[in-house]
């Protein structure tokens, strides 16, 4: 549902269909797999594979028993609630194609085609649409298309100011205290005051963003080299909440009542000059990049490495109304120390990004990876337990580990597979106005817990609950964080 900002989320998950080339009755398991207690399938023969891949790492004998032949499709119902953005709902479909068994490729990718559809609604006026498909080895080819469709609309985008100056603790003009806790800080924003004005929406601006993004990616060096060339094109409206009516409470009685935003940080920094963009525009960009990649199963690895190098440039010469670029390095690992004991993964990740100072300010929260982009710092990618992009500026640091746990397996009906996953996380990071300032002063940090649910091994289900000296939060979404 790509919404880390719900305080409070709940997704009911739901069958919606399972359909596979060659269906095999609900008792059987799926042509060519291995029943309870046979042998592991051996290793294909490399010289049946392509010279594209034959250095690409192969999926564990154990994943590879579990998974599905032939195509079928998974879907979740989306619920939430915001106090922002009022009760949401909405549906998840993805359809996953992997192949026949027989396929000389099936052992190495972690399906050949896989197409999703999300439509979500709230009643304050959020909107997050997407159509989104993937194909590894399309055509049989060593080269990958990634293409997307996506509509945002969001009434209460964050905004904290950017730079060094977004790591203090909270604070607004309205009052001369300074906040460590959120849950303070937004109750005094809220607060209606004498001249009918509050600064409810202080920290928020309104966004619409159509977007379209594709790349294609290439195979070098036996599989576990990857060149990567996209494009993405959005057009972003802007606009403040300063001077529109908003919902206050009463400083006598603590009841609700209207009064009219006073001006936002958005609105006080755009009259500085700080950041651009403030107008909103078409931001395009053209993404190159490089990935080195070890891992045995892509959606949820059980060991390998995962390097990637981005670039992503934006300018007129490409239909933009802006002129930045933005480069970020990240070395991703994976170790099962003990398979044969538990299945446990150790996971970790770095980041580090820099940007010029043109970059617009919608755009400056973006990380940009070879696989996707992710918001951050703060939110279900980032930094857990703080408000999504709570940390922005033009240099990032950002490091993450997880213990990934699968604790239960389970078969259901017409051969659906489930894993569930415990996975404590560690999260920690900082901004700089550039990289020449970097000090091991001032990280902030989230910590907490996540139960993950594995669907048919490639759709992973993630519920996180993360911690921070600010706030706790409560996060629905799909696929792990990295």
């Amino acid at each position: 549902m790509s919404r880390a900002r719900a305080s409070v989320a709940l997704a009911l998950l739901l069958r919606v269909t399972a359909a596979r080339a060659g269906d095999a009755p609900p008792e059987s398991e799926p042509d060519g797999a291995p029943s309870a207690g046979e042998a592991p399938v051996p290793p294909r023969d490399p010289a049946t594979l392509p010279a594209f891949m034959r250095d690409k790492a192969r999926m564990s004998d154990e994943d590879l028993a579990d998974k599905v032949e032939g195509g079928y499709v998974t879907g979740l119902p989306l619920l939430g609630s915001d106090p922002d953005t009022g009760f949401g709902f909405g549906a998840r479909a993805i359809y996953f194609a992997n192949g026949p068994r027989a396929d000389r490729m099936f052992e190495h990718t972690p399906y050949r085609h896989r197409v999703f559809g999300q439509a979500f609604f709230t009643t304050n006026g959020y909107q997050f649409h997407t159509i989104d498909y993937d194909a590894p080895y399309l055509a049989d080819e060593p080269v990958r298309l990634r293409a997307n469709v996506t509509f945002e609309k969001n009434i209460a985008a964050n905004y904290f100011g950017v730079g060094p100056r977004s790591l203090g603790r909270l604070a607004f003009p309205g009052s001369a205290r300074r906040f460590g806790s959120l849950g303070a800080y937004t109750d005094a924003l809220r607060e209606a005051r004498p001249d009918g004005t509050a600064y409810t929406r202080y920290d928020q601006y309104i966004v619409e963003r159509p977007s379209l993004a594709a790349t294609l990616e290439r195979d070098f060096f036996g599989g576990v080299v990857r060149g990567l060339l996209g494009f993405s094109a959005s057009h972003v409206g802007v606009r403040q909440w300063t001077g529109r009516e908003v919902s206050a409470a009463s400083p006598e009685t603590g009841e609700d009542v209207r009064a009219r935003q006073a001006p936002t940080r958005l609105d006080e920094d755009c009259a500085r000059g700080l950041v651009t963009g403030c107008g909103g525009g078409f931001n395009n960009a053209l993404k190159l990049g490089v990935a080195f990649d070890t891992r045995d199963f892509e959606p949820d690895p059980n060991a390998g490495f995962f390097v990637d190098l981005t670039t992503e440039l934006a300018g007129r010469p490409l239909g933009s109304d802006f002129d930045w670029a933005r480069v970020t390095f990240s070395p991703r690992a994976y170790w099962s120390p003990a398979p044969k004991l538990a299945d446990v993964v150790v996971a970790g990740r770095l980041v580090a990004s820099a940007q010029t100072r043109d970059v617009p300010f919608f755009s400056m929260s973006e990380l940009s990876f070879t696989d996707a982009n992710a918001r951050g710092l703060g939110g279900l990618r980032t930094i857990r337990g703080y408000k999504q992009s709570r940390f922005v500026g033009r240099a990032v640091t950002l490091a993450n580990v997880e213990v990934r746990w699968t604790f239960w397996q389970l078969t259901a009906a017409r051969s659906q597979r489930f894993a569930f996953i415990l996975a404590p996380f560690f999260d920690v990071g900082r901004v700089f106005d550039a990289l020449d300032d970097f000090e091991l002063r001032r990280f902030r940090n989230g910590q907490g817990a996540g139960l993950r649910v594995a669907w048919n091994q490639a759709t992973i289900v993630a519920l996180d609950f993360g911690v921070s000296r600010e706030a706790t939060s409560l996060y629905i979404d799909f696929g792990h964080p990295f």
